[in-house]
């Protein structure tokens, strides 16, 4: 029996007995293109040993005889191929191309698969890429960031010339210091260091330079020609210096001193 009416002949058995082509391939396993192709959609791309295989499973199902439909004698016996080869076929059947020149490029392709050992060193690779870009991009950024600044210019000083601007640097901060002690020998100087926070007023030669509170760590200095008058609102927060000589207890915590005189000579607390 030709094996496509064969074929039309399972289609029609399967039709009255009220069975889709879905309820076959669950039933049999076999892959639903190549139940397609065995009903006559598309039978020349599958191997006439495989087909009739595949016709038994399908006739077994159906509770035919084999041999009725692929045209067998009792003496001839075939391979009947199980169902997870059915599957295998029919996906093959299912992305087989058309054209010759494309089913043997698909058939390189898929043999064509990587290795473990081959994806490893894809990996690898990619990683490498993304390091040696991103080292580029900060490179550039880095040298971005200090191409703006302007570099210091470096001055070369001549080596005969270097003793004389050494010599023309220590004139110059012994005239310094020698201008610091002659204004100190002309009048003196009051340091104020507050331990607590305290109220002060201080007047340098008659004119007011402070009044307010000094904070707790806060120090203050002024030099005078004649006097100082200093009023505290807490004696004991602060000490005194004058010149070298220093006075850290004026009184006791919270008691106010007003118009305490400093000069020359010293310190004069009105009581």
């Amino acid at each position: 029996m030709n094996i496509e009416s064969a074929g039309a002949r399972l289609k029609k058995i399967r039709q009255e007995r009220g069975l889709s082509l879905e309820d076959i391939q669950k039933k049999t396993k076999i892959h639903f293109n190549v139940l397609r192709a065995i009903e006559g959609d598309s039978i020349s791309d599958l191997s006439p040993v495989y087909l009739k295989s595949f016709i038994k499973i399908y006739c077994n199902y159906l509770g035919l005889d084999p041999k009725e439909f692929t045209g067998e004698g009792s003496q001839q016996q075939k391979p009947v191929l199980n169902a997870t080869i059915g599957r295998d076929i029919g996906e093959r059947v299912e992305k087989r191309p058309s054209s010759s020149f494309i089913k043997d490029a698909s058939i390189k392709l898929g043999a064509m698969r990587p290795t473990a050992g081959f994806k490893k060193i894809i990996v690898f690779a990619v990683l490498a890429v993304i390091v040696i870009f991103l080292g580029i991009n900060l490179a550039r950024f880095i040298s971005a960031r200090f191409k703006g600044r302007p570099a210091r210019p470096q001055v070369f000083i001549p080596a005969a010339t270097a003793p004389k601007i050494a010599k023309a640097k220590a004139a110059k901060a012994k005239t310094s210091a020698k201008a610091v002690k002659k204004e100190t020998a002309q009048g003196f100087m009051l340091g104020l260091f507050a331990r607590h926070k305290s109220w002060v007023s201080v007047k340098v030669d008659g004119k007011v330079v402070f009044h307010g509170v000094l904070a707790a760590g806060r120090s203050e200095s002024w030099s005078a020609r004649e006097k100082i008058e200093l009023s505290l609102g807490d004696a004991g927060a602060v000490e005194l210096q004058v010149n070298d000589q220093r006075f850290a207890n004026l009184g006791r915590r919270g008691q106010p001193l007003k118009n305490i005189i400093i000069n020359k000579e010293g310190l004069k607390i009105s009581r």
